[in-house]
């Protein structure tokens, strides 16, 4: 079996998982639910980096240049958060500070996949 399949297997397996448990993290924490939704959305976000090493072996499957994998790395692991931290605001609902954040994230990401695409033709 060529390595980019089975890079590209495990990283659906990853996001199909990190998408699931930022859905719903009770699945493996036994941590209440916090009242304040900022909190609330908070736990949900550590599991985008599976969604973002998922991401990560969907797209890129290279070492070298080491500036294109760490921009790369770098972009997916931003996304992965940015979609968990979405997922919690549909679920848990939305405070300005969350929207605050996810400004963040995008003014942050746009760089680094302007850096990738540079850096990789």
């Amino acid at each position: 079996m060529d390595n980019i399949v089975i890079f590209r297997v495990v990283g659906a397996v990853l996001i199909i998982f990190g998408i699931v448990l930022a859905a719903n993290p009770e699945l493996i924490s036994n941590k209440p639910v916090p009242s304040d939704i900022f909190k609330a959305v908070e736990r949900r976000i550590w599991w985008g980096l599976f969604i973002g090493f998922g991401l990560l072996l969907q797209f890129h499957h290279q070492l070298a240049p080491w500036q294109a994998t760490t921009a790369a790395t770098l972009s997916s692991l931003l996304v992965g958060l940015l979609v968990a931290r979405l997922i919690g605001i549909m679920l848990d609902g939305s405070v300005a500070k969350q929207w605050l954040n996810v400004g963040i994230e995008l003014v942050i990401l746009v760089p680094l996949i302007w850096w990738y695409l540079k850096v990789r033709t």
